[in-house]
């Protein structure tokens, strides 16, 4: 866990699937410096300090990450495995799971919770990724006692009441039926089938069409005891307190959550995504006159040595999209790249109200051809570079930013810090890498590389 957003946020709900490209490519801290290895030594070194490890008696990691100053306590818990481990058929039980679990518990009603929520000012949240889920509290340390306690029940003992779960199921059913009626909604959907069809993420973390039919109290009753596996679950904490309050916090959680017992759980393997299969048109007519694109395309992975030089040239990428298709040709209305997936990525370019839909995908590719070269490169390559950074540190100040960064890297690195470092590799990223990573991944070649497209639009 978020830009080049600013170009592709106008795509609405595709941009919950094609990831705003910097924050899903990399996470990382602000900061510049003449000397890369100087700052990579002084930055990483002093925050790593921060971290602190411990273990719930049923074996569930407690990763605390120190901050200095206020009283905002932000937890998350992840709940690891995501899509792979659910069939399509039962497509976003995970997601609706979450949900009831929030809609109200043994100890504590669903209006009493909002009460309360009002009342001492704390938020309770949640989400559902391809490779895990999250749920979390903030609030300020002084209610946490209270809150902890609300949550922890909502965890372990959600309430789910039939009129409640009948309600989520008709609000769920709406909002599908609304996504695909417009055509970047639909657009989303397809591609989602397109590109992950055949893999371990086939499952999507939404419920569909199809998996909404199947849908029942009981199967969310089932899906939420497989969640509660001490194997699956890592707590995350970002918070102003000292060793010693870490630990009576650590005592805390052990008798709110030690009796999760392991159930056995192995992490799903996620193969490398292929790329295959024709492009896809399909016909909408609220579309109008506009046309809706994504293409996607093989890319490395997060912590891959080729994956920051990639998210640099594809910010080169989305200025001579802006300038030759958008501006020049005046063939779209948004043009921008970003990235697919989670363990395992592809790469994508998606195109918002197209204008010129004959010739769309041709002016992109042709786009694609006059990247720089490796001397062009270097007189912008510092900018992007300042860029790259400066957009992502915002994702860095608050408690739940901080969160999110640890979480992803813990899920993808192995270690919680490894976010740390990534201001040091974009600042030692050279012209060369990512020319040759262009070249590589990148660059226009019919025999080795292709971009797939999927397209909605009202006709040709």
């Amino acid at each position: 866990m978020t830009e080049k957003i600013n170009k592709i946020s106008k795509i609405k709900k595709i941009n919950v699937i094609v990831c705003a490209a910097l924050s899903a490519l990399v996470l990382c801290f602000a900061g510049c410096s003449s000397s890369p290895k100087a700052e990579k030594d002084a930055w990483y070194e002093e925050n790593s300090k921060d971290f602190s490890l411990y273990t719930l008696k049923n074996g569930i990691p407690v990763i605390f990450k120190k901050t200095n100053g206020g009283q905002v306590f932000v937890l998350r818990t992840v709940f690891e495995g995501g899509t792979p481990l659910v069939s399509r058929e039962f497509a976003g039980i995970e997601s609706l799971t979450l949900e009831m679990m929030f809609h109200g518990s043994k100890k504590f009603s669903y209006e009493d919770i909002q009460n309360m929520q009002y009342a001492v000012s704390f938020s309770m949240n949640h989400s559902s990724g391809r490779d895990y889920s999250v749920a979390g509290i903030k609030c300020l340390q002084k209610d946490l006692d209270t809150v902890l306690e609300v949550y922890a029940d909502s965890i372990i003992s959600p309430a789910f009441l039939k009129e409640d779960f009948n309600q989520l199921l008709l609000n769920t059913e709406d909002s599908i039926q609304r996504t695909m009626a417009e055509p970047d909604g639909q657009l989303a959907m397809e591609l989602e089938k397109a590109a992950f069809g055949n893999s371990a993420y086939s499952s999507p973390a939404q419920v569909t069409e199809e998996s909404i039919k199947n849908m029942t109290l009981e199967a969310l009753k089932a899906h939420h005891k497989k969640l509660l596996d001490a194997g699956r679950i890592k707590f995350v904490i970002v918070a102003n307190m000292e060793s010693e309050v870490q630990q009576n916090l650590v005592e805390k959680l052990d008798g709110l959550f030690g009796q999760i017992q392991p159930q056995g759980y192995k992490r799903p393997e996620v193969p490398k995504i292929a790329v295959e299969g024709e492009d896809i048109f399909i016909k909408n007519e609220q579309a109008g006159t506009a046309g809706y694109s994504v293409g996607f395309f093989d890319c490395p992975e997060r912590y891959d040595e080729d994956y920051v030089p990639f998210a640099l040239a594809l910010m080169f990428l989305d200025d001579i999209f802006f300038d030759q298709v958008r501006e020049k040709a005046g063939a779209v209305y948004s043009v921008g790249t970003g990235v697919l997936g989670g363990r395992q990525m592809l790469g994508a370019v998606s195109a918002y109200k197209i204008s010129d839909l004959q010739n769309i995908h041709s002016l992109i590719e042709k786009a694609m051809l006059d990247f720089p070269d490796e001397k062009n490169l270097s007189g912008k390559l510092e900018q992007y570079k300042n860029k790259y950074i400066t957009t992502l540190f915002e994702s860095s100040q608050s408690g739940t930013g901080v969160a999110a960064n640890i979480i992803t890297s813990l899920e993808y690195s192995g270690k919680p810090d490894t976010y740390l470092k990534r201001s040091a590799q974009v600042q030692n990223v050279t012209a060369k890498q990512v020319y040759e990573t262009y070249k590589k991944y990148l660059a226009p070649d019919t025999k080795t590389k292709k971009i797939r497209w999927i397209t909605v639009a009202s006709g040709m």
